[in-house]
């Protein structure tokens, strides 16, 4: 197999789309809801959704956040991450994306003598066009590449003091904080690139991989996966095109986790990272690799108005999805990739989409089943006062 790269997950996210939206019908009952005995599903609660959109001729935007560990364990590496991304950038200056990129770090960051998760980070060098901050850098940059390089080798000048490493924390306020950092573009694709040499508080939560005493530190809420996609969904909608991609010690790599040891400072695969690249149809590419062009040069084919995914709102009930084309398209496959779903080939500009599928309802939702009810007169009591109020509020 091909090494993988990030080409395809980028791609698909600079595509251009147009007049989508979706909407919930309210929850039905279904007994194949729960094929595989999920806990936290009712089996026979699902509700319906529907997404339209119309694939529209439109210059492709992408905004892309860097995530960087700067911790001890990557002093070597933050050292050398400006050649390693020189190709990246070379790729970005010649590219006819309208891109722009911010910067955050996987600690905390002081901002008026108040420490902040997902603070940007100001751009070394760089004076911004009339209007525009020090911390978003643009596709019409002069000396991009002079620029990018000093910021990284001011990153990687030396140790923070801290070997707390939290970039998916870090991403969820940056997004959180989207009003204020303007980073995000409604109508952007969005694109994460977290890069570190270990997993999320070093060993992801996992005591039984710690190497350093009191090196292990339990997980919060928002050191999750899971939760940095809702967070992303709730911020801006469900039609939000984006992926994560990780630049990390891959899985199993024994070789690379090796050689970052030999820099003096144990490093781990980074799992969490991983997770969730491919919750979002994200690539992961090696921390060890010295040179990232391949991994993030994803202007390599020309990019041309078409829809190639769509984001999810859920994994679908049994995988099913039902997709109309108009007009139509012949031999379009589709398949889900993370919490998207992934045409081929591209559906080009000009034609419709509607999707239809079931997403289960979490038991803590579901209306509570009426072998539960309270019987005799106060089953009428919950019946025409208290589950009407409950499902006011739901």
């Amino acid at each position: 197999m091909t090494k993988f790269i990030f080409i395809s997950a980028l791609i698909l996210l600079s595509l251009g789309c147009g007049q989508v939206k979706f909407s919930g019908s309210d929850v039905s009952t279904d007994p194949n809801a729960n094929p595989n005995g999920d806990p936290n599903v009712n089996p026979t609660q699902v509700r319906d959704v529907v997404y339209k959109g119309n694939v529209d001729p439109k210059n492709s935007k992408v905004d892309i956040l860097l995530v960087i560990d700067d911790s001890n364990s990557m002093l070597e590496d933050n050292k050398k991450l400006a050649a390693r991304l020189s190709g990246f950038v070379n790729a970005l200056q010649n590219s006819q994306i309208d891109w722009q990129m911010c910067v955050t770090l996987t600690r905390r960051l002081t901002i008026n003598n108040n420490l902040h998760w997902g603070a940007s980070v100001n751009w070394t060098n760089y004076t911004p066009k009339a209007g525009g901050q020090n911390w978003i850098l643009t596709h019409d940059t002069q000396n991009l590449n002079a620029i990018f390089n000093a910021t990284i080798d001011t990153i990687g000048a030396g140790w923070a003091g801290t070997d707390d490493e939290r970039g998916i924390m870090s991403a969820y306020w940056h997004v959180g904080n989207s009003q204020y950092n303007n980073c995000y573009r409604p109508e952007a694709a969005m694109s994460v690139i977290m890069i570190s040499d270990e997993d999320v508080r070093s060993v992801g939560g996992d005591k039984a991989i710690e190497y350093y005493k009191d090196e292990f530190k339990e997980l919060d809420a928002l050191d999750l996966p899971e939760n940095f996609v809702a967070q992303v969904k709730s911020v801006f909608g469900n039609q939000k095109r984006f992926t994560v991609n990780s630049i990390i010690v891959k899985d199993n790599d024994a070789s690379c986790m090796q050689a970052q040891d030999n820099s003096g400072s144990k490093s781990h695969y980074g799992k969490k990272y991983q997770e969730l690249a491919t919750t979002t149809g994200g690539g992961v590419a090696s921390i060890c690799d010295t040179d990232y062009t391949e991994s993030l040069n994803y202007f390599k084919d020309i990019i041309q108005s078409s829809l190639a995914s769509v984001p999810l709102e859920c994994p679908p009930v049994n995988g099913n999805i039902t997709v109309i084309i108009t007009p139509p398209m012949g031999n379009v496959t589709s398949s889900v990739q993370g919490m998207n779903l992934v045409f081929t080939p591209e559906i080009t500009a000009g034609h419709s989409i509607d999707l239809s599928y079931k997403c289960s309802v979490p038991s803590s939702k579901a209306r509570r089943p009426s072998s539960e009810a309270p019987k005799g007169f106060w089953a009428k009591v919950y019946t025409w006062v208290v589950e009407p109020v409950l499902n006011f509020f739901k």
